[in-house]
């Protein structure tokens, strides 16, 4: 299995802060522990980044994204349960939509009434489940989530329900990671069965994206006809498609979804 954020390529692929921040621990609803940084501008609308599986906040080009948007928003960054600096278990995406939760309640303590989130496979994962209970943020964006971890065909998805779907291979996964997995994951359903309750809901995905493939987003998108789909073409896995085209998309899709809040 490779990790979602491709970080196998060595410690090069994490990098520091350049811009002030605010770092805090928050606990969650469950009692998981979660390491956060703000940052950015401040203003009424803020953003929060959900890296995906073995990654962190601290991913290079997840660093660098959210740097970016920092120019507009105030920004919320943060390792889910199990990874970087917060402790405790993954459940790849099932337990972590209570992290999301915890980082919004955080983000709407802060004074921000327009809240909007940008999940990268596994935290897109975790954001789908949030955002189908919880009718709080005013954009949800997602980018290389699985329709379906059951049915994905790419060689990565193989992989991870290899690794994962037996206790040997999670032993070997969080020795390799560093990230324990617990196999509470599979209660879980599919997030395709619930993109239908989210609006309003961007969906991204890279036409060679090797962990899972493009037709897993058209999946998610047919479950959710009222989304928008953009499939780029030379992306990366997740944060691997970080470059100025997606910024200029994402930025584009926040400041049409906090509009349309705005007048509602």
């Amino acid at each position: 299995m490779q990790p979602d954020s491709g970080h196998l390529l060595g410690k090069d692929m994490f990098t520091a802060y350049t811009l002030p921040v605010l770092k805090r621990s928050i606990a969650t609803e469950d009692g998981a522990y979660l390491d956060t940084l703000r940052m950015g501008k401040e203003t009424r609308q803020a953003l929060i980044i959900c890296h995906g599986f073995g990654g962190n906040k601290n991913i290079r080009d997840l660093v660098a994204l959210a740097q970016d948007l920092a120019e507009q928003y105030t920004v919320y960054t943060f390792d889910f349960r199990g990874h970087g600096l917060s402790p405790g278990v993954s459940t790849f995406g099932y337990l972590e939509a209570s992290d999301i939760k915890a980082v919004v309640q955080l983000a709407s303590e802060d004074g921000h009434d327009r809240i909007g989130a940008l999940g990268f496979s596994m935290g897109g994962v975790a954001l789908l489940r949030y955002a189908s209970c919880y009718n709080q943020l005013s954009s949800v964006i997602v980018v290389s989530v699985p329709a379906d971890l059951r049915t994905a065909k790419a060689p990565g998805a193989r992989r991870i329900r290899l690794q994962m779907g037996n206790p040997i291979g999670r032993a070997l996964a969080a020795r390799r990671y560093k990230v324990r997995v617990d196999r509470i994951w599979k209660q879980a359903e599919p997030v395709v069965e619930l993109v239908g309750r989210i609006h309003p809901l961007t969906i991204i995905h890279g036409e060679d994206d090797y962990i899972f493939e493009a037709e897993q987003a058209r999946e998610l998108h047919r479950s959710a006809p009222n989304s928008r789909l953009r499939i780029f073409s030379d992306f990366g896995h997740a944060e691997q498609g970080y470059g100025p085209e997606f910024v200029d998309y994402v930025s584009g899709i926040l400041k049409e979804d906090f509009t349309k809040w705005g007048q509602a």
